[in-house]
């Protein structure tokens, strides 16, 4: 419905301008007698101010009602924006607004839609400037309300990831006070576009990020790159009529640079090593083999790694302002674990996620201890779906992974006592528990960061699973590589917790709990692209959670 009422007031036939009250003439008081009364002329209100007050209250300005749009988005907060300011007309300036306008478009570079944000309208009202009051304060609205919803999605994500996610719990995407007042300033200061620019995430990954949706729609605009055939079986060293097209593709990526006039056929070292740097930006093993998933890869078109980055810029935006100066980061997509510490890269590992049926959850808690030598209790889920129709299958089960029946009381059970046959997951009236050591589960250390999920991070006795490129083993915890390193950094201290006593603390095969001399904040997050450096990483998506954020991000607000 904005559309049309839009068009109507942009195209209206324009209607004379009311002839405004002059200002009030300032009054000279004169001596008075006693008993005489002063007064003061009354105060002719402006009428594009009571334009834009009708808007909020639906009071009539001389009869005719403000049939402005139902369709602009976040009403109550237009309208504390205005209150604030007493109603009167923001964009008083053809500066702040060519800011506004210049900004909006812009906003494609930040992977957003322009026109959620009122730009074609915008545009005819810039263009043919309003000549009546009621239209100046539609043409105020409109670009408050652009202003507010920009700067909301710049600072904080165009969707609300709750709605995706129930589980989210990183920022609160509704705060709005303090960015409100931070807008409020900025149109004081006529500051209109350095503000939104300060509003996106500062990150180097971020505008990384922003630096590849660019280049990346300048390729798409040239045609994108060029299909390649099956690549199977292509060794280095051999003449092959396929090494040609795979060249013009790695150029055109900017994987390799040759001379325009190169024709040859041998698949030589140097495009070995265009392909393993094209397997690295792409989450796979790089060893310059062009396998079928290096094929895939490459013959995934442009425009579906545009959407990948926008998706992924999005993601940023939920979190990315909320990092602290020192945390841990998990990338479930990328399997990977970053320690970053003071702002920098410190150190990183690989990691194993949950499988696709049972997902590792995104959200955010602090890592408070650390378990050494831990013992493992079956939790709910594994033990409905896993153990006990094993136990049923074979009672051995229980003495071959070393687990104890522990009653209430913590008094071991003797399992043929138990029948079996009788508990499920929800009735079973004891607890499993894994003796510590290298066979557990758990590994020799357990990081405990508490959560509703009751996810944790931890040792493995499968460390053959790291050299996988594909890690989805666990039941949603997080398996580390190199816990001994994670527990050295964690624990901050060089002198009391240096390598050789870690080891020693494990060695000596007593669960002990060490709490950390701080608490660490750990993210778990979700991203199929990101920034290394100057290049841009793409990833599967192995939970297929993309296409829903998408979808998100394409629907248009209200108009």
């Amino acid at each position: 419905m904005i559309g049309i009422l839009l068009v109507w007031l942009a195209f209206s036939p324009v209607q004379p301008v009311p002839v405004r009250a002059p200002a009030p003439q300032k009054v000279t008081l004169q001596p008075q007698t006693q008993n005489t009364v002063i007064r003061q002329k009354s105060v002719v209100p402006d009428p594009v101010t009571e334009h834009i007050r009708s808007y909020f209250t639906r009071k009539t300005v001389q009869g005719a009602e403000l049939s402005l749009v139902e369709g602009i988005s976040f009403r109550n907060r237009l309208a504390r924006f205005y209150a604030a300011r007493g109603y009167r007309p923001v964009w008083i300036k053809r500066t702040m607004i060519t800011e506004l306008i210049t900004a909006i478009e812009s906003a494609a570079d930040d992977g957003l839609d322009p026109a959620d944000y009122h730009i074609r309208a915008l545009r005819v009202f810039y263009n043919q400037p309003p000549q009546t009051p009621q239209q100046e304060a539609n043409f105020d609205l409109l670009l408050s309300d652009a202003f507010l919803n920009l700067a909301t999605h710049l600072r904080y994500g165009k969707v609300d990831p709750v709605s995706l996610d129930p589980n989210w719990n990183i920022n609160d995407f509704h705060r709005s006070t303090v960015l409100e007042y931070r807008l409020q300033n900025a149109v004081t200061a006529e500051r209109i576009a350095a503000v939104l620019a300060e509003l996106r995430p500062q990150h180097s990954e971020y505008l990384q990020l922003r630096k590849g949706l660019i280049r990346n729609r300048a390729l798409a605009k040239d045609g994108g790159w060029p299909v390649v055939p099956d690549l199977t079986g292509l060794k280095e060293g051999a003449t092959d009529n396929r090494v040609l097209p795979l060249r013009k593709r790695l150029v055109v990526s900017g994987d390799i640079t040759v001379a325009a006039a190169d024709t040859a056929r041998i698949y030589d070292k140097r495009m070995v090593e265009a392909v393993k740097r094209f397997q690295k930006r792409n989450g796979m093993v790089a060893d310059g083999v062009p396998g079928p998933a290096t094929f895939r890869a490459m013959n995934l078109p442009v425009e579906r790694r545009i959407e990948q980055i926008r998706i992924n810029m999005e993601r940023c935006r939920w979190f990315m302002n909320d990092l602290e100066p020192t945390y841990i980061m998990v990338n479930i997509a990328e399997f990977s674990l970053r320690y970053v510490e003071h702002g920098r890269n410190r150190w990183g590992t690989r990691v194993i996620v949950g499988q696709p049926y049972r997902e590792t959850p995104v959200f955010k808690a602090d890592m408070q201890y650390i378990v050494f030598n831990p013992r493992w209790v079956v939790p709910p889920t594994i033990l409905s779906k896993d153990v006990l129709p094993a136990i049923r299958k074979n009672s051995a089960y229980l003495s071959r992974k070393k687990l104890n029946i522990l009653d209430r009381n913590g008094a071991v059970v003797s399992p043929a006592s138990v029948n079996w046959s009788q508990y499920t997951g929800a009735n079973f009236p004891y607890r499993l528990q894994q003796t510590a050591g290298d066979h557990g589960a758990l590994g020799r250390i357990k990081f405990m960061l508490p959560n509703r999920h009751t996810v944790y991070l931890h040792d493995t006795p499968t460390k053959d699973l790291f050299e996988k490129s594909s890690r989805t083993f666990s039941s949603g915890c997080i398996r580390v590589e190199n816990p001994q390193e994670l527990a050295r950094l964690v624990l901050q201290d060089s002198l009391k917790w240096s390598r050789e006593r870690i080891q020693a603390a494990i060695n000596g095969g007593k669960t002990a709990t060490v709490y950390l001399p701080k608490r660490i904040p750990v993210f778990i997050l979700y991203l199929t692209a990101f920034a290394e450096g100057d290049e841009i990483v793409f990833l599967d998506d192995v939970y297929n959670r993309d296409s829903a954020v998408l979808k998100a991000l394409d629907k248009p607000l209200p108009q």
